[in-house]
């Protein structure tokens, strides 16, 4: 498994799972058009991100 620990890497799927011992509120976002998407931040020792359902591409 790769594991990506520099600021500024991203983790792309259509379902992650957070793992950390504190979590934010969740925030509103602007996504595209009138859609809004959700953002929290999660802070561990060390805080953790996993895809559990990776991304869907049409052929």
């Amino acid at each position: 498994m790769t594991e990506l620990r520099d600021a500024g890497d991203a983790v792309v799927g259509e379902k992650l799972v957070a793992v950390g011992r504190k979590i934010s509120k969740v925030h509103l976002i602007a996504q595209t058009s009138a859609h809004r998407a959700q953002a929290v931040y999660v802070w561990g020792k060390p805080a953790r991100c996993f895809v559990d359902i990776s991304i869907r591409l049409r052929p």
